[in-house]
């Protein structure tokens, strides 16, 4: 597992300040965060990674109508409101005030309703054992102190409440076989590239194995671990589908993990 070295320890302040200034995907849609053409279009880029049938299976959406869920790094809200118009009672939390604005917009946007806050994963502001879903897609490797937010997610789940995440593979082709490439041609370390995924400056990136996500995630029972999306793009773009979807099935960059407190 790439991680930074105690003396090299990314601080809060580090991870708040990259993600203010480049909140999720607004790198990649030219259109003005918050508006509806950066939904539509954030949303059609989504669900090529995760189409509609496999995020359904996925976060379950039906089973928790009219019961809490809590997204941790809640983006720009995509996935609450997913739960949203399912039913639930949503509560989103991110570092930044730049996602949590985003979010609160969609919803303004897809008369949803929504309880958004600005916090700090590694201490969430909520009573123990109060919901009955968290999700955390995509964030919690870049976390200063993932254990210590994963601790978090447990205290705040009620007993038998569901757990779904997705953290970046280590046995991807990404990982295995691209990084390793780039870093004998460009010089750069490992850690650095798998940083740079999410854009230059970004100070903190990890990739977990099945095995060290079961590890992290002990404290959780009956645990279903899995891995998705075949990456590079242009890769998939050139294979058959069904030969694209088996290799992501293996080798995926989306390592997901759900269980039960």
């Amino acid at each position: 597992m790439v991680r930074p070295s105690k003396e090299d320890t990314v601080g809060l302040k580090n991870v708040k300040s990259f993600w203010e200034q480049n909140p999720l995907s607004t790198a990649a849609i030219h259109y003005r965060p918050g508006s509806p053409e950066f939904y539509q279009i954030y949303d059609s880029l989504r669900e090529v990674n995760e189409p509609p049938g496999f995020a359904e299976a996925l976060h379950e959406y039906d089973r928790f109508s009219s019961k809490r869920v809590l997204e941790v790094g809640c983006g720009n809200g995509y996935t609450l409101g997913k739960y949203a118009q399912a039913g639930a009672e949503v509560y989103g939390i991110d570092v930044t005030e730049a996602a949590v604005d985003i979010s609160r917009k969609r919803f303004e946007y897809q008369k949803l309703k929504g309880d958004f806050i600005v916090g700090n994963a590694e201490a969430l502001p909520y009573e123990s054992d109060f919901f009955d879903c968290v999700c955390s897609m995509g964030v919690l490797h870049h976390v200063p102190d993932t254990e210590r937010a994963v601790a978090e997610i447990h205290r705040c789940l009620k007993p038998g409440g569901r757990l779904i995440v997705m953290l970046y593979h280590r046995d991807s082709i990404p990982y295995r076989l691209v990084m390793p490439l780039r870093s004998l041609f460009t010089g750069k370390s490992m850690q650095q590239l798998v940083n740079e995924v999410d854009g230059l400056g970004n100070p903190k990136g990890e990739v977990y194995s099945k095995k060290e996500l079961k590890k992290l995630l002990v404290q959780f029972r009956d645990l279903e671990i899995f891995c998705g999306l075949l990456q590079p793009q242009k890769l998939r773009r050139l294979l058959p589908t069904w030969i694209g979807e088996g290799l992501g099935a293996k080798w995926g960059w989306f390592l997901y993990a759900k269980g039960y407190k």
